[in-house]
């Protein structure tokens, strides 16, 4: 994939040819040589004919040169006596596209050679595309290889259209005398080149286009719905008890939370159960306008049951596995609080269902109980479940089997959350076959998810402080990034190192760097995640760990993982090597 400045396209941007030009070449294989800077701007100073120009896009192309190109997406073009209407809209007239572009080509044409004359020589081409209408120019003024429309855009690889418009703008070029500059450097622009164009001009991109809240921009991404979570959701209306189950990602706590608002605005008292205490304030937040909705992490609820217990006990060994839930039944049934709720909702169900005590209390106090009660059940019950050990996906659907044999299971498949090379990486650092199908964001990361290796705890730390600047240095914020940590929180590096940090435990709404466990920060999501202090990836503990934090990114994610691991990716990679030789 080619390298994309910057690397996403701001979606309100008005024009859908833009949007799909960025959209499809940024995803073309093959050229990842190639740069294309995005919204090129371009100041009076070196305009030569207007207050401010833009390049929609400026295409760099090893060996071959640049093209410069303006998208137009009106669906209707006429030319009357030279004057050209862009749209069904235009009575006055506009620009010509082909001088617009033009002048704005040798403006920066201008701009390059007085900051770096050494670049003047590489070639540089236009290319007027016109999106979404087919429009043949018969004129002098026009060459054949300076515009592509509708049909050249749609048929085949952006790529290819690109090479071919190139090549034979070059060929034209060089039959000219007054072209021997090209002939005497003919394989220009050079990696060297390349590097120097994209440090002179990346700032009048980035600095007037950049996304400025790149969080905001992830946040659109998301909101995305997809045709599988509208099935999932359509699935509840014919089906009282549904078992929803997928990976991290895949929409399993949007559809609980959009299943208890549908239920809510019917009239039914709705239960929402989920394990963490931070997931569990995320959703309060989001269903804080309907007060027929009770929301609580499964150990709240069954507390409330528990008021006389000394805090101390709390700690004995069964006490919230065994003895809290058996004394929450009894207060249940004598506070005649049974067939409280006409709907419940477990999220994170494979931390819960696995204890028979504890549904036994949930079956209390939905109407009609769990065998003939109205449930919506959502779970990661293979790769997630971190709180219990050595229980399999069969043996945990299986035990809500006994209570309903009747329910239907719904699979889901596509990741809606993290980005597909982000992800990729997490499944190939842990040599794990992908649970998804498919991935609603194919578009790169901002930033490229990396690992780092650290022989000691100073170590480790540098590498945190230098992942942070980099962060902050291409337009994150420190509310954008969080800390997790594979051991428990007040063991990790972060809160070790809090102070010269300057982070501060998870919470909602802070604008400093925060941190916290994977533990304590499951189900919920942040734009850029660090993963600190893995000292091992071989347990099904630290796997389900890994995959668990990794998963929690909108866009990349930072690994440090002690040296004693390589010779644990040495084994695996050998591995997935031979598997795929023995494919072949």
């Amino acid at each position: 994939m080619p390298k994309m400045i910057p690397k996403r396209i701001d979606p309100d941007n008005p024009s859908p040819g833009e949007i799909e030009f960025f959209t499809r070449i940024s995803q073309e294989e093959n050229i990842s040589d190639w740069t294309i800077l995005h919204s090129l701007n371009i100041a009076s100073t070196y305009h030569q004919t207007q207050i401010m120009g833009e390049i929609d896009f400026l295409v760099i192309i090893p060996k071959l040169g640049m093209i410069a190109i303006e998208i137009k997406a009106h669906r209707e073009i006429r030319i009357e006596d030279g004057v050209w209407f862009l749209g069904r809209n235009d009575q006055s007239g506009s620009r010509n596209p082909f001088v617009q572009l033009k002048d704005a080509m040798f403006s920066l044409q201008k701009y390059i050679s007085d900051h770096n004359s050494l670049l003047k020589g590489i070639p540089i081409f236009p290319l007027v595309i016109f999106t979404h209408c087919e429009i043949v120019l018969e004129s002098v003024e026009i060459d054949r290889t300076s515009y592509a429309s509708s049909k050249e855009f749609r048929n085949g690889k952006l790529s290819d259209l690109l090479e071919k418009k190139i090549s034979l703008a070059r060929k034209e070029l060089l039959k000219k005398n007054s072209a021997q500059w090209l002939r005497n450097n003919p394989d220009r622009p050079n990696d060297k080149d390349i590097l120097d164009l994209i440090r002179l001009l990346r700032p009048n991109i980035e600095l007037s286009h950049q996304v400025l809240n790149h969080c905001e921009a992830i946040e659109q991404d998301l909101l995305k719905f997809t045709t599988e979570q509208f099935d999932a959701l359509d699935s509840l209306v014919d089906h009282s008890c549904v078992l929803f189950n997928g990976p991290a990602g895949t929409g399993k706590t949007f559809i609980a939370i959009e299943s208890a608002i549908r239920a809510s605005k019917e009239g039914s008292k709705v239960l929402f159960i989920c394990m963490n205490k931070l997931l569990c304030e995320h959703i309060k937040k989001q269903l804080s306008g309907y007060p027929n909705i009770t929301i609580s992490t499964f150990h709240a609820l069954i507390k409330s049951y528990d008021p006389l217990t000394h805090p101390d006990n709390e700690y004995q060994e069964g006490y919230w596995n065994n003895d809290l839930p058996q004394l929450a039944y009894s207060n249940i049934i004598n506070k005649s609080e049974d067939g409280s709720y006409d709907l419940l909702i477990i999220d994170e169900a494979q931390d819960i269902i696995g204890n028979d005590l504890w549904l036994d209390c949930l079956d209390l106090l939905l109407a009609n109980g769990l065998p003939y009660g109205k449930w919506h059940i959502f779970g990661d019950f293979i790769y997630q479940s971190i709180y219990i050990r050595n229980v399999s996906e069969s043996e945990l659907i299986s035990n809500l089997r006994k209570r309903n044999p009747s329910f239907i299971s719904y699979k889901l498949h596509k990741n809606c959350r993290n980005t597909e090379t982000s992800s990729r990486l997490s499944l190939t650092l842990l040599a794990m076959e992908s649970p998804y199908k498919s991935y609603l964001r194919s578009q790169s990361s901002i930033l490229e998810s990396r690992y780092y290796m650290y022989s000691n705890h100073s170590e480790q730390l540098r590498k945190l402080n230098e992942i942070l600047q980099n962060c902050l240095k291409e337009g994150f914020k420190c509310s954008d990034i969080v800390i997790l940590s594979k051991v428990a929180e007040s063991k990790g590096l972060a809160h070790q190192n809090k102070v010269g940090l300057n982070a501060e435990v998870y919470t909602f709404g802070s604008d400093r760097l925060r941190y916290t466990s994977i533990h304590k920060f499951k189900g919920l999501e942040a734009p850029v995640i660090i993963l600190t202090d893995f000292d091992e990836i071989e347990s099904d503990e630290a796997k389900k760990m890994m995959f668990t934090g990794a998963t929690r990114s909108t866009d990349s994610v930072y690994y440090l993982f002690h040296k004693k691991i390589e010779n644990t990716f040495r084994s695996r990679f050998e591995k997935k090597l031979n598997s795929i030789k023995r494919k072949e």
